[in-house]
């Protein structure tokens, strides 16, 4: 089938993005594991600091791979990348309660998330055939929304809301056991399995009996086939027209698109912010009568129910237009928050039921749409030449802007008014960026990835 078991097994990266996925599933939970021994006898910003480590990290290793992404071959940035979640997967296994190692090895454990999420977003969009494009980037959102999932499970059973024993397994250290062997298998993947795209050994060095081969490797043909020469054809106009132009992400007609892009992953950071969390995790909680020793569910339940969406988006994300998907998507996200916002604002009693039913509905068709159709157009819309730069700059706002919440959140604590007044702000907003989603956002689907970009350049 065009390759696909050869691109799956390409993309070992996927297993970073879901250690990474562990990560950011530490930052937003990390009220559950307050109690645990490093987090004793630390000052407050120390505390916050732990918790923005890992967004640092990112960001900084971010800023580095725009001077140096195209130096290397993909192959080598994920075994670096690996090698970093090794690094931090042995030290959380052997240290998980010392906490200068638990803030060092995050930021390290950020090196490796921001080369993962960077490279993988680039490559799938390389070497995936035209009619599995969607759904493999889709792999990329559903592998983080997995790994928070999973830290959410980890922080449940091995910390009680009140913290007042040793839990039998420290959340760092069962953190650590599951990032080490992954980490390695994603060493033993790439170097087997990933081999560097058409469009990029087109681009740096300007090989094309090599760059087709590497369109025959990942559609799993021996000979040049009619299908191989046509997308080799493509790949090459593409690349020829892509390097008539700069690397500025700003210019050349690159600007609306890199607008619309941005616009949309900050979309799903309103929705996907600590502040929020925080309101879903204590009104999910009304489902459960708490005690000193019992475990809460509702980080689970709710994880699991995203988790279980953005599956299902993996193979249906290509069956509705992306701007009906996204409409449709933004539309009950932020209508179901904004019910909700409405109804704390004039209710002073809520049934227990109200509050996960809307926040579970709104996660659910969160993850129908908004996520994975962002994901997708970061990968699909810019030229071959500008895409590094416009990439990662998306990527630094969004990781950064993940950390400016964080820290307006640790000095602007919530309370049930502002909660409210968020919820609704918050609700507004998606739905008007979904007016301008559905005005703007091309239909990709089962396009070559240059018609991708020349439908985006159109509009």
């Amino acid at each position: 089938m065009f390759g696909l078991l050869r691109q799956l097994c390409a993309i070992s990266g996927l297993l970073l993005t879901f250690c990474g996925g562990i990560h950011i599933g530490w930052s937003i939970f990390h009220l559950y594991i307050a109690g645990n021994k490093w987090a004793v006898g630390i000052t407050v910003d120390e505390y916050r600091f732990a918790i923005l480590s890992f967004f640092t990290g990112v960001g900084f290793i971010l800023l580095l791979l725009t001077f140096c992404k195209d130096l290397v071959s993909t192959r080598v940035w994920l075994i670096v990348s690996s090698f970093f979640f090794l690094i931090n997967g042995i030290f959380f296994t052997a240290m998980p309660t010392y906490y200068a190692a638990t803030v060092a090895t995050r930021i390290i454990a950020g090196f490796g998330h921001g080369i993962a999420h960077l490279v993988m977003t680039i490559y799938i969009g390389e070497i995936a055939y035209k009619k599995f494009r969607g759904k493999l980037i889709t792999l990329i959102p559903a592998s983080m929304v997995a790994g928070v999932t999973v830290f959410s499970i980890i922080s449940m059973v091995t910390t009680n809301p009140v913290y007042i024993i040793e839990p039998a397994m420290q959340p760092n250290r069962a953190l650590g056991i599951i990032i080490m062997p992954l980490s390695c298998g994603a060493i033993v993947l790439s170097f087997f399995y990933t081999a560097d795209s058409p469009i990029f050994i087109l681009l740096t060095r300007k090989d094309e009996p090599a760059s087709l081969n590497s369109i025959k490797l990942f559609r799993d043909q021996t000979s040049e086939t009619s299908i191989v020469k046509q997308e080799f054809d493509e790949i090459k106009l593409l690349v020829s027209e892509s390097d008539v132009l700069s690397k500025m992400f700003i210019t050349e007609g690159n600007f609306k698109p890199f607008q619309l892009v941005l616009m949309i992953k900050l979309a799903n950071l309103l929705f996907f912010n600590y502040s929020m969390n925080l309101a879903k995790m204590a009104y999910m909680s009304f489902m459960f009568t708490l005690t000193l020793t019992s475990h809460n569910w509702a980080p689970p339940i709710l994880m699991l129910s995203k988790l279980i969406a953005v599956c299902i988006a993996i193979f249906s994300v290509d069956i509705l237009p992306r701007r009906f998907q996204y409409a449709i998507s933004s539309i009950f996200t932020g209508s179901f928050l904004l019910a909700f916002g409405i109804v704390l604002a004039t209710h002073e009693y809520l049934q227990p039921w109200i509050a996960p039913f809307l926040y579970i509905t709104a996660e659910v068709f969160n993850a129908l749409g908004m996520l994975p159709i962002s994901e997708i157009l970061l990968s699909e819309v810019f030229p071959p030449k500008k895409k590094v730069f416009s990439i990662i700059n998306i990527l630094i706002c969004e990781y950064v802007g993940h950390m400016i919440v964080y820290i307006i959140y640790f000095n602007v604590p919530s309370n049930p008014q502002s909660t409210y007044i968020k919820i609704i702000v918050f609700g507004g907003v998606i739905l008007l960026k979904c007016l301008i989603g559905v005005l703007v956002i091309p239909d990709t689907r089962n396009t070559t990835l240059r018609e991708a970009v020349n439908l985006f350049f159109k509009h």
